[in-house]
């Protein structure tokens, strides 16, 4: 496709900036040929009248270039324009639609991605008049993307495909259904298609005959760039098997960052795999049990250097902070890479025996740091709901990336013990900023014992001073999270709570906002059913 402004005529919008940079009298406008399909409209203006004529030139312009690209060959107005399929699933219902554009212009990305699951889950799609605006909402908030992609339907997939910014967001489509449909023997879609047609291709070619998916692959690596080779290795994630070790192992090689993590990580869930060798190797070197003292303890042996086999299986040498030093970053990614369940095999004692054995040379932050990250990495349940059990004494400046925190850690465990979890940390820690992020990573709707143990919360900081900034944290997940039906109708309940506060309090206008945002989540779903 090419922009509008360029085609047609002679005079675009560059030369609208030039003649109001230098001046009409030295740099006049040709409005009687002005470019693209603000051409057609150029009869309209005055060229008796050059300063008139130019301010109605430049308006044609801007609304040309705001319009979006047009593509080539175009003979000019909507009559060009191919129309939308048509379409295959119910749209929203009208009252639905109604509480998500209120959402939507309210600009809650994370209560809007709530709902836009709830109705893809549903089976339903946007209205079209909502689809320019909840896609200019997932360029903005990259987290929308694929709930957005879930709900546009025949109409917002054909929509996007005139604006670059939203055919990205198109293309971020659940691999289920980017995939339905595709015909394999078209082989003009491998061949010249966009990236992500080419990834759903790859996809399906690889759900009917893995070999051939990775053979297709191979065959024309060297002429990929680097990012649709990272995009297109992660298409081997599924069917993954020993066949496919040789190729992920000359990936380690490539020279695009992004492609050699995609080669480890795949490599890393192939248990025996001579990457997942040279890692358990490396790993178990550095970590014996021994007892150096009147009880067992975790005896650290520190890496000496990242040499080149080290390096090539994505090891690094840079630390990621001042707080964590070069060898002792090293040790965390050594055992990092380690599967969990290598070291209770070893080691011969469950994850919640191994969290609680003291670590020699005050390297007990370390050792976790890297059980934690592979216990995000594997999904490791058990190894999660250990490491959440164990206390620390200081684990300041550790970037997230090199210390998962107790949300990232609970979103491993099953929904029962995410909600488990949840409230137990809360009885422990306290309605602090850990305790609302553990709280935003619970899926929803909470049980009635979480629930209430969050209104309990809420009751307290309303009496105790200076306790309402402390609990007002909990408003924001509670307000999406807390059930829209059951025993209790909780937006009564906050209604009531605003009730007993003073009106010149912070919680009184955020309790009243989290019961309006309840009702309109029962609003949504009820029109769902």
């Amino acid at each position: 496709m090419r922009g509008t402004g360029e085609v047609g005529g002679t005079a675009g919008y560059q030369d609208l900036v030039t003649a109001a940079t230098v001046g009409l009298d030295r740099r006049p406008l040709p409005v009687e040929a002005l470019a693209g399909p603000a051409g057609e409209h150029a009869g309209v203006l005055d060229p008796g009248d050059p300063v008139a004529a130019f301010l109605d030139a430049a308006a044609l312009l801007f609304s040309a270039r705001r319009a979006g690209p047009v593509p080539a060959g175009a003979e000019g107005g909507p009559a060009w324009l191919t129309p939308a399929p048509p379409e295959t699933i119910p749209e929203l219902p009208p009252r639905a639609s109604a509480v998500l554009g209120y959402v939507l212009r309210g600009g809650d990305a994370d209560l809007l991605a709530d709902l836009l699951t709830a109705a893809a889950g549903a089976g339903l799609r946007a209205a079209p008049p909502m689809l320019p605006g909840l896609l200019d909402a997932a360029i903005r908030h990259k987290a929308l993307r694929g709930p957005v992609a879930a709900i546009l339907g025949a109409r917002g997939r054909w929509l996007a495909a005139f604006h670059p910014d939203w055919q990205r967001v198109a293309d971020v489509a659940a691999p289920t259904t980017a995939r339905s449909g595709i015909d394999l023997a078209d082989e003009s879609v491998w061949e010249t298609g966009r990236r992500a047609e080419r990834r759903d291709w790859l996809a399906a070619l690889r759900a009917s005959d893995p070999a051939a998916a990775r053979e297709r692959l191979a065959t024309g690596w060297a002429r990929e760039t680097g990012d649709d080779r990272a995009e297109l290795l992660r298409v081997l994630a599924a069917g993954l098997s020993d066949a496919d070790e040789p190729f992920l192992e000359s990936a380690l090689d490539d020279r695009k960052q992004s492609v050699r993590v995609a080669a480890a990580r795949l490599l890393g869930t192939l248990g025996d795999s001579g990457f997942t060798r040279r890692a358990v190797a490396r790993g178990t070197a550095t970590l014996a049990l021994g007892q150096p003292g009147t009880r067992p303890a975790l005896v650290v042996s520190l890496p000496q250097s990242c040499d080149a086999a080290a390096a090539r299986d994505g090891i690094s040498p840079a630390r990621p902070s001042q707080a964590v030093g070069t060898r002792s970053w090293l040790l965390t990614q050594f055992i990092a890479a380690v599967p969990p369940t290598e070291w209770t095999a070893r080691l011969g004692l469950s994850p919640a025996e191994l969290v609680r054995l003291p670590v020699t040379g005050g390297f007990r932050a370390d050792v976790h740091a890297g059980w934690r990250l592979a216990a995000v990495a594997r999904r490791d349940a058990a190894w999660a709901a250990a490491l959440l059990t164990a206390r620390y004494d200081a684990v300041e400046g550790r970037p997230p990336e090199t210390w998962p925190g107790p949300a990232e850690l609970a979103a491993v465990l099953p929904p029962a013990g995410q909600l488990e979890h949840a409230e137990r940390f809360l009885a422990d820690h306290g309605p602090g900023p850990a305790a609302v992020a553990v709280l935003a990573a619970v899926p929803g709707p909470w049980t009635d014992s979480l629930s209430d143990v969050v209104l309990e919360h809420l009751a307290r900081g309303i009496i105790q001073t200076g306790r309402p900034r402390r609990v007002s944290g909990l408003l924001t997940p509670a307000a999406r999270k807390l059930p829209v039906a059951g025993r209790r109708d909780y937006a009564a309940a906050l209604r009531a709570l605003a009730q007993e506060s003073s009106p010149d309090s912070e919680l009184y206008p955020r309790l009243r906002r989290a019961a309006d945002t309840i009702d309109r989540r029962r609003l949504f779903l009820q029109e769902l059913t």
